[in-house]
């Protein structure tokens, strides 16, 4: 297997990887709107604000890892296409 093909192989099982990361962080962040929402049902939203600053926590560290990781991935095809 020529080296170009296995670097665009580790490129593709990377990005594969940042998508599975970003579903699992989407359905985090769907887990925890269904909290908010019983929150405000059911106890009087007493832990909205926690929960809130939750979900913004986990959505900005999503953000920015989907971000480096974008970085990362087009270096990489940039290198590989330089090597073709």
């Amino acid at each position: 297997m020529s080296t170009i093909v296995r670097t665009t192989a580790a490129i593709a099982d990377k990005a594969l990887e940042t998508i599975r990361y970003g579903k699992d962080n989407v359905r985090w962040l769907g887990a925890l709107m269904t909290a908010i929402r019983l929150d405000l049902e059911h106890n009087e939203g007493r832990r909205v604000a926690d929960l809130a600053s939750l979900g913004w926590d986990l959505s900005s560290d999503c953000a920015n890892y989907l971000d480096a990781q974008a970085e990362r991935l087009e270096r990489g095809l940039d290198a590989a296409e330089v090597q073709a």
